[in-house]
């Protein structure tokens, strides 16, 4: 499944997508989201970090 969203799905984590997805999770209010996650910088440094993670688990298996 994993292969999957890595061949076909990786837009779906795309750095432009952040606020998108931040207003869906917090009822449009960014401000929340911040509060709860940290700067905008922070939240983007993690979103885009996180996913060398998804692609180590894809080489190991």
């Amino acid at each position: 499944m994993l292969a999957q969203y890595v061949s076909q799905g990786v837009e779906e984590l795309d750095a432009e997508k952040i606020t998108p997805l931040l207003r869906l999770k917090y009822n449009d209010s960014l401000a929340d989201a911040v509060a709860d996650l940290g700067s905008p910088e922070l939240i983007r440094q993690v979103f885009v970090g996180f996913q060398q993670y998804l692609y180590e688990v894809i080489g190991s298996a």
